[in-house]
């Protein structure tokens, strides 16, 4: 019989290392989020131009990491996670001393390029040195540095770029990685390659999975249109000096949103991502009034709402992933990777478009119209095939 002995420790500094990787990564890829404005009068951009570098990285992601996970198959997994910090950190540092928007870019790329393999690394990695009975756990401590990236480092991040400049706070983000390369070094075991497990059961979720990629493609589009853009929606309503405040509640109310969907999706995951879409419709439409209407407040109760969704989405739509694909979980787990970057990618070129064009607006009704083909989609088509 297998170990199950829950008292056995779990290893919690290369856990930490890796939670902490995945919190520095996040929130490299989401720098520009609250400081679109500073970054495109620097440069000498648009600030749809800064905002597109969502889709830059994203759509790279979602176009590399498939062939990267191929290629690196047979290398030992702590040299390759170690390896994709090492991409992070020379992107940072081109960033951070970025005099034009072609440097920009390039920083971009550079940490792009093994975002995906990070992400399709790190949770087996999780799994794999955690002790017999504890998978769970040590997934779920990991997971814990992204999701606090959204509640603490985004916001951190925008504070710091309105206080000392965005290229200095790209330095501090610098420095936060050579913390985490340190202690995966440091921490993390060797970790051979294992063959690929056998994909049995492939035929059992093929009619589920094509539908549910639809739905995911809809409703991370649905969130990124707005997202990319949540500053300028708070310039135009409150003010540029709430903007940090916006991004602070947009992160606590997505950790609201983790929590609540992480106690109850397991027996309503269905439900949930429907309740999920739904409310990004009701946030599109609340959020075009706030604007109309230019009241602050207004919009925060909107981000409040918006961020619960958007927060509860992952973790809904990757259980239902999971379930479609149960059988199968490595395929699967890859087509949600891919999927979401492609979702973002989409979303945020689509906002940068209604922006360029002098319609803010527009990223709210994209969500709104955006949201409401995605619940279609899992309501006609995936709820069927997966009861």
């Amino acid at each position: 019989m297998p170990n199950t002995d829950q008292t056995a420790k779990l290893p919690v500094v290369p856990l930490a290392a890796m939670s902490f990787a995945a919190f520095v990564y996040v929130t490299f890829e989401m720098f520009a989020i609250g400081l679109i404005s500073p970054m495109a009068r620097d440069l000498h951009v648009s600030e749809g131009q800064i905002g597109l570098l969502m889709s830059v990285y994203a759509g790279l992601v979602a176009v590399v990491t498939i062939p990267l996970m191929h290629v690196t198959r047979k290398v030992d997994r702590r040299y390759l996670l170690i390896a994709t910090l090492v991409f992070l950190l020379g992107g940072i540092v081109l960033q951070a001393t970025a005099t034009s928007y072609a440097t920009l870019v390039a920083g971009r790329v550079t940490a792009a390029l093994t975002h995906g393999l990070f992400w399709s690394l790190v949770n087996p990695v999780a799994a794999r040195i955690a002790p017999p009975g504890q998978m769970g756990k040590a997934v779920a401590a990991v997971s814990f540095g992204s999701t606090l990236s959204m509640v603490v480092g985004s916001p951190l991040t925008t504070a710091m770029g309105s206080a000392i400049g965005w290229r200095a706070a790209t330095w501090v983000l610098g420095a936060a990685v050579v913390g985490a390369l340190v202690m995966l070094v440091v921490s993390l075991p060797s970790l051979p390659a294992r063959p690929p497990a056998q994909q049995t059961g492939a035929q059992a979720t093929k009619s589920a999975i094509p539908s549910l990629v639809i739905y995911l493609v809809l409703a991370v589009m649905a969130i990124f249109v707005t997202f990319t853009y949540l500053a300028l929606l708070v310039e135009a309503t409150a003010g540029h000096r709430f903007v940090p405040y916006g991004v602070a509640v947009y992160g606590i109310a997505g950790l609201v949103g983790v929590t609540l969907s992480g106690r109850l999706v397991d027996a309503r995951m269905i439900r949930l991502n429907g309740i999920a879409t739904a409310t990004l419709v009701a946030s599109g439409i609340a959020g075009l009034l706030a604007l109309h209407y230019g009241t602050g407040i207004g919009m925060f109760a909107v981000i409040v709402v918006f961020g619960i969704a958007a927060g509860a989405l992952p973790t809904v739509a990757t259980t239902i992933f999971l379930f479609a694909g149960q059988r199968n979980q490595d395929l699967v787990s890859s087509v949600y990777v891919v999927t979401f970057q492609v979702g973002i990618a989409s979303g945020s070129a689509l906002g940068a478009a209604t922006v360029d064009l002098g319609y803010l607006g527009g990223t709210l009704l994209s969500t709104a119209v955006l949201g409401a083909l995605a619940f279609t989609v899992m309501a006609t088509r995936s709820r069927s095939l997966l009861r």
